[in-house]
């Protein structure tokens, strides 16, 4: 027993200086790494919401060679076109050298680097690759060269937290009255609604009536849950704010129309707009110049849209909207869905 221990003792050490003779002598050396080439199934994709259950776009890449076999994990980095990758988003690959993804995922990163949605806009895709490390600390890297990506976004839809405004002005019909939504989940609504006539309504919570209902509270602009019906002594197209907090409600009749250097009217006064009822959008056919114009209610500047981001949606006192050439123009102005007020330019 004692033989057979100091045998295997005397064989590790023999072993252990081999090792050691080997390691000495001949040193593994990684060579420069070879160029790593990304292709994308595609370099033009138009994504729909029907299409979410399907994958939008395949990146394959040849594997990086480094001269001997070392485990590298890759990363595929997407960023605006000339932005040089400053402040990519990035998605983990692990060790495998293809990458999937779906519709949503897709959508998801064009919105965040600025693609509009429903407007092309180019991004650029590579691939950084890097040696494991001890500690998780990654080594040398290397990246792809990059390709470009014409993508087409669709809007997502966010279903906020919402009121109904049912009347008689509609039915009394909850399940398709208007509704004003609360765009950061507040308790504080909003939303555009227009009055035919004079109309009694109520605000409801659901789109039916087994929930809270208000009517008219203790004051003018007061709500109650067990109120009488409030009351719209004129149509109009008016401007809702309900919050529940306070429980507290205004009507402010709006009129609408554009003024800017690019419109008629230039900034001294509103050029109007006229309601359009079939489409639920104020319209107005101008003679535009290449110059900037923006959106305001009642020829005032209490209420007036601009789009901060060029993306034909609209903020409350954004920046002014660029006309690209003068010309002849329909414009549009929808603020039927809260949270997603928009316009558009079209040439006639």
């Amino acid at each position: 027993m004692q033989r057979i221990t100091l045998y295997s003792v005397f064989s590790l050490l023999a072993l252990c200086l081999l090792w050691g003779c080997e390691n000495e002598g001949d040193r593994l050396v990684m060579q420069e790494p070879g160029t790593v080439a990304l292709t994308p199934s595609a370099s033009t994709v138009t994504l729909t919401s029907s299409g979410s259950a399907s994958n939008a776009l395949t990146l394959n890449w040849t594997p990086v060679n480094y001269g001997v076999a070392v485990p590298v994990n890759y990363t595929v980095q997407f960023d605006k076109k000339g932005n040089e990758f400053k402040a990519p988003i990035e998605v983990t690959a692990g060790q495998s050298t293809t990458l999937a993804l779906s519709n949503p995922d897709l959508n998801h990163t064009l919105l965040r680097l600025g693609v509009s949605p429903g407007m092309s806009g180019q991004i650029e895709m590579r691939v950084r690759s890097a040696i494991n490390r001890p500690n998780d600390q990654p080594g040398q890297l290397t990246y792809s060269a990059p390709v470009t990506l014409t993508g087409t976004p669709y809007l997502v839809i966010v279903n906020y937290p919402s009121l109904y405004v049912p009347g008689g002005y509609q039915g009394w019909a909850p399940d398709v009255a208007p509704k004003i939504s609360s765009v950061k989940s507040d308790g504080s609504y909003e939303g555009y609604i227009y009055f035919p006539a004079a109309s009694e309504f109520k605000i409801t919570s659901a789109p039916n009536w087994n929930s809270t209902n208000y009517g008219i509270g203790t004051a003018p602009d007061k709500i109650s849950s067990t109120g009488d019906n409030l009351k719209l002594a004129a149509g109009g197209y008016y401007l809702f704010r309900v919050n529940t907090g306070t429980l507290t409600w205004s009507a402010t009749p709006t009129t609408w129309g554009v003024i800017g250097a690019a419109t008629p009217k230039g900034w001294d006064a509103s050029t109007p707009m006229t309601y359009d009822a079939k489409s639920g959008t104020w319209k107005a056919e101008l003679s535009l110049k290449q110059d900037e114009l923006k959106f305001r209610a009642n020829d005032a500047w209490t209420l007036n849209f601009g789009d901060n981001g060029a993306d034909g949606f609209l903020e409350y006192d954004g920046q002014n909207i660029k006309v690209p050439s003068a010309d002849t123009y329909t414009i549009e102005l929808d603020l039927r869905m809260p949270g997603y007020y928009a316009y558009k330019l079209t040439k006639k």
